[in-house]
């Protein structure tokens, strides 16, 4: 693992203390320190890590609360005791909150296939719904269809008769113009016949024809020159006296 180091100079300028202050720290508190920061024989330079580093900084926090070298150094296995207990407590969190994670996963999978059973369950109920439906809209069609067939058959009965009637009424109808025009032709003959002089004429009643009564001068169907003016009244004249 590639670990960084700081010279003894940087370490200096960082924690804002002077190099002998550092050598000092570096020596009393050399059991919490890396073994590039302690001082050694044929060593020559100090070398610090981040994690020196830090150590020194709460070092001098400590210091400068008035703690004596001992006192720091309790405060220093306090901190060291932490991290392992908090490590120890992290793992048991850490299973806890694994086992707590597993347990939810499997209740959540649960509950979705339960949902899934009982949406299942739900579109069986649904298709089911769904099929009769369609059934009754197949029966429904039928009638429909068996109903409109019906009426389509009535209707075409039904025109049939009309079309009937109007042919038997055109026939009655010409029938009847046909009757209407042969009397109408035997009464013009029956007239001319009776119009006529000789046998045919006594033979239809000719001779036994009356006159017809005068027709009125004043009347509308009077031809003009019958139309003569009615005579006119004049007073009588005086006679001689008696």
């Amino acid at each position: 693992m590639d670990t960084h180091y700081k010279t003894p100079q940087d370490v200096a300028i960082h924690l804002d203390v002077s190099p002998s202050t550092l050598r000092r720290w570096s020596d009393e508190f050399a059991e919490f320190l890396s073994d590039g920061a302690n001082s050694s024989p044929g060593k020559t330079h100090r070398r610090y890590t981040e994690q020196d580093i830090d150590r020194l900084s709460s070092v001098k926090a400590f210091m400068s609360e008035g703690l004596t070298y001992e006192q720091v150094r309790q405060q220093l296995r306090e901190q060291q005791e932490i991290p392992a207990n908090m490590a120890l407590i992290s793992n048991q969190e850490a299973a806890s909150v694994v086992m707590h994670y597993i347990s939810e996963t499997v209740e959540n999978l649960h509950q979705g296939q339960v949902s899934v059973l009982n949406s299942q369950a739900a579109n069986r109920e649904l298709m089911g719904v769904v099929i009769q439906d369609n059934f009754n809209l197949k029966e429904e069609n039928n009638r429909l269809r068996a109903r409109m067939l019906e009426l389509e058959r009535q209707i075409g009965e039904l025109r049939r008769e009309a079309t009937m009637h109007r042919e038997a009424m055109r026939q009655e109808i010409e029938m009847k113009l046909m009757e209407l025009h042969e009397a109408v032709d035997s009464a013009q003959q029956v007239t001319v016949l009776q119009s006529r002089p000789g046998c045919l004429g006594s033979l239809f009643g000719g001779d036994q024809a009356q006159e017809s009564p005068p027709l009125d001068p004043y009347s509308p169907y009077a031809s003009p020159s019958s139309q003569t003016a009615p005579p006119r009244s004049y007073p009588r004249p005086p006679g001689p006296p008696e």
